[in-house]
């Protein structure tokens, strides 16, 4: 397991966070920010977290060009969605660490370059997307685990990888 984005926390927008609110302009439905931004230029390349598979890419109007990335982590998988990507990346198996897609300003909704990631558990990415029709909703995904904010989920798994690190090269 590792950051998908080379200095993950120095590129983070905490001026954007997870399940901001209200952001009427941009989330009609749910006033909600869906997603964690990455501050990134156009062509930063994106690599893939572990062994997995970019499974689907498509054109999103407002999210430009996305591709879900589906890896296990500890008996659960989960889909990684990438969105305003520089173009479509290439569907397919990948190891952990090779690039798997580069960041764009692709998309109706984006104010800039930067990289848009959703965390998905189960991969369940369409069906958490119908659902999602109001604020209401988007809690409740959340807090059911359906929808998590990529940069905090990341950051707990890469400190505990860490710590075990230390601690193995100790003995």
């Amino acid at each position: 397991m590792r950051y998908f984005l080379k200095n993950f926390r120095k590129v983070y927008n905490a001026d954007n966070p997870f399940g901001a609110f209200p952001l009427w302009e941009y989330y009609p439905k749910t006033g909600t920010h869906v997603g964690t931004d990455f501050k990134i230029a156009v062509g930063t390349p994106i690599f893939a977290p572990a062994n997995g598979e970019m499974f689907k890419v498509w054109f999103d109007k407002y999210k430009g060009n996305v591709g879900v990335y589906i890896f296990d982590y500890r008996k659960t998988t989960w889909g990684l969605e990438l969105c305003h990507l520089k173009e479509l990346p290439a569907v397919g198996k990948f190891k952990e660490g090779e690039i798997i897609a580069y960041s764009g300003n692709t998309g109706a909704s984006t104010t800039g370059a930067h990289l848009h990631a959703v965390l998905h558990r189960g991969a369940e990415v369409a069906e958490n997307y119908q659902e999602l029709q109001s604020r209401e909703d988007f809690l409740r995904l959340e807090k059911e685990g359906a929808i998590v904010d990529c940069f905090q989920w990341f950051c707990s798994k890469m400190k505990r990888k860490t710590k075990r690190e230390k601690k193995s090269k100790a003995l």
